[in-house]
């Protein structure tokens, strides 16, 4: 479509055919890219038993909508993030801490890193320390608010390889394959996770919540999920 000229947007499909049934070249290219034009073109021409124009979803046979095609045409594009997903969901305490998970090793979180990217002016500096960019592994392990918080909890023997993982998902998953790690099976894994929860929800409450302190003890507040 030229400059000059505009498109009525109200047209139906068969107000662009002539007299004889078949489409109007010449209004086609006129007004459409000459790629669009052509694939109009080499479709069959619409006919009265075609029935009436109606909207399809290209998601399914039928052309209705679901949720499941909706979420399927989504995600197709999208590469997996590797990870033993199993070994999370297999996990029997509060869904909300399994979502949450689920969201750091897709890196999902809305850090102020994350939303910096955006273009939304927001500073992509953590807000606690000012020291870094608030990254997932920033906000979660690495800023002041949060090391502290570990170096209480993490066994002697798991500490060093703790803090040297550069990549958030290794980070998870090398975590959550710790079972052992504790008094009883599953106590790191569970520990772990919660104490993610913990330090992303109290970095939003301080953001947010007027007046909020942190917990003068974390680690009790750790303890009593076990």
């Amino acid at each position: 479509m030229t400059n000059e000229s505009y498109i009525d947007i109200t047209l139906n499909v068969k107000d662009v055919t002539n007299e004889s049934g078949n489409w109007d070249d010449e209004f086609l290219f006129q007004n459409l890219p000459d790629n669009i034009a052509t694939k109009v073109i080499a479709l069959p021409a619409p006919i009265e038993a075609d029935g009436p124009d109606t909207i399809g979803w290209r998601g399914t046979s039928t052309h209705q909508f679901t949720v499941k095609s909706a979420y399927n045409l989504l995600i197709q594009d999208q590469s997996t993030v590797d990870g033993d997903w199993k070994m999370l969901w297999g996990w029997k305490r509060p869904h909300r801490v399994q979502t949450f998970m689920w969201l750091v090793a897709h890196r999902r979180i809305l850090t102020n890193y994350r939303c910096s990217r955006w273009g939304t002016g927001v500073s992509a500096t953590c807000r606690c320390c000012e020291n870094a960019d608030e990254t997932v592994l920033h906000v979660l392990r690495d800023c002041r608010s949060a090391s502290q918080v570990w170096i209480r909890l993490v066994p002697s023997d798991w500490i060093t390889n703790f803090f040297s993982f550069v990549d958030r998902r290794d980070w998870v998953f090398k975590n959550l394959s710790k079972r052992s790690i504790g008094v009883s099976e599953f106590r790191w894994q569970t520990t772990f996770m919660t104490t993610c929860w913990h330090l992303w929800t109290w970095r939003n409450k301080a953001i947010f919540g007027e007046g909020f302190q942190r917990p003068d003890n974390p680690t009790y507040v750790m303890e009593k999920f076990h």
